[in-house]
């Protein structure tokens, strides 16, 4: 594969037709360090984030051995990079195919679930496989925040978990049949209230007091999912050591392993997507650029965050930080109106059809969710070895310009 040494090389070298996500691993490999080094158990990784193999290669190569898992296909990915793998089948409703093929098949032996229902589809497929089947089987109990903080930019609990009393008879009924069991939740996607692990991790210590004699020592560990935040530009995110220190603290006051399956936080600043101007208007504050939410951009819609931005001139020269600027309106490549990102973006007053912008922080749910709609091909991930990155604590839209 061609890796060019920055995005102005690549621009200069290439002059890119197509969207392009432009992808550095190194802040993979300090992500997974920090969590590594300050997480109170062990660290996993939601592979949904960013199934590319440029990425799970990234992942394993970092330190991770432990991975979220939510169908056959992304079981079979990660085996084939990493055969001595752990995996948590932990999408809560699952194909009783997709069960099959991963006990039997892929050796997985923990399940997430919510309901009494997903249990018996389960029992189902191990019935018969042997006195010891069960209790070599792990069942991790999904439960509900029964105090929504509002904190995630997704409400997770609005499809998933089971009420903290359905997961106290689902802990006991999974028991009764020989299964070992645990505990998961999930506090929200960009979650802004580090606390809030804390608050969960106490309700899950209480809904297994309530469940068992020995409480959390009889449960095989507790899940506390994903969520970490990324600093967006406008966020009011947390660092992550806050986070991590938070569940450091709560962890003390419970007496089985502690698991996390961070997906956003491990990815997102590893790519930068690299799309070109199609069209400028004169004197129009719109500008049409060749990707848009039915690609890369599918988040943009639903959350209240959006990229940083760096601009570049059709031959690759960055714009100067110094200079006027506008807000403009950002339309996508398809011809459907609802394409564009709900957010205006400040741009130089300048920028013209042809030019190019680089949207920071686009390695998470961008590839992974983008379809093909009208016919235009996602973007593609390639090796940059040194993309734009922006510090923490960004305040604008574009921390190159403007200023």
């Amino acid at each position: 594969m061609t890796s060019y040494v920055s995005v102005s090389d690549l621009i200069r070298r290439e002059a890119p037709g197509n969207p392009l996500l432009c992808f550095s691993p190194g802040s993979i490999k300090k992500r997974v360090e920090q969590f590594l080094a300050h997480f109170p158990g062990e660290t996993g990784w939601a592979v949904k984030s960013n199934p590319h193999p440029l990425v799970v290669r990234a992942v394993v190569d970092a330190g991770i051995r432990t991975f979220d898992v939510a169908s056959r296909h992304e079981i079979d990915l990660i085996l084939r990079h990493c055969p001595s793998a752990t995996l948590h089948f932990n999408h809560p409703v699952k194909a009783p195919e997709d069960i099959v093929y991963a006990w039997h098949s892929a050796a997985i032996r923990s399940f997430a679930i919510d309901c009494p229902e997903e249990l018996e589809k389960i029992d189902a497929v191990l019935d018969g496989a042997g006195d010891t089947a069960r209790r070599d089987t792990v069942l991790t109990i999904r439960f509900r925040n029964t105090r929504p903080t509002g904190t995630g930019n997704y409400c997770f609990d609005e499809k998933f978990g089971a009420h903290a009393s359905k997961a106290v008879d689902l802990l006991r009924f999974a028991d009764s049949l020989g299964y070992r069991t645990g505990l998961t939740f999930h506090p929200g996607s960009q979650n802004r209230d580090p606390e809030s692990y804390a608050t969960l991790i106490d309700l899950a210590r209480s809904i297994a007091a309530e469940s068992f004699a020995q409480g959390t020592a009889a449960l095989a560990h507790i899940n506390v999912g994903g969520g970490f935040p990324c600093s967006y530009p406008g966020g009011l995110e947390p660092a992550l050591k806050i986070y991590l220190a938070a569940i450091g603290k709560a962890a003390s006051s419970i007496a089985c392993p502690l698991i996390c399956e961070p997906g956003r936080a491990m990815v997102a600043e590893s790519a930068n997507l690299l799309a070109r101007i199609n069209l400028r208007r004169k004197d129009d504050p719109r500008l049409y650029i060749n990707e848009g939410i039915y690609g890369s951009f599918m988040e943009t819609p639903f959350v209240d965050f959006q990229p940083p931005v760096q601009a570049y001139s059709a031959d690759g020269t960055p714009f100067p930080e110094a200079g006027p600027c506008d807000d403009f309106q950002i339309w996508g490549a398809t011809c459907d109106s609802l394409d564009r990102l709900r957010k205006p973006v400040s741009l130089p007053s300048a920028i013209a059809t042809g030019d190019f912008i680089e949207f920071g922080m686009m390695g998470a749910y961008t590839n992974a969710t983008a379809t093909r709609f009208n016919g235009i091909e996602p973007a593609e991930l390639i090796a940059v070895t040194e993309i734009t990155s922006w510090p923490t604590g960004t305040t604008t839209a574009t921390q190159s310009h403007c200023e």
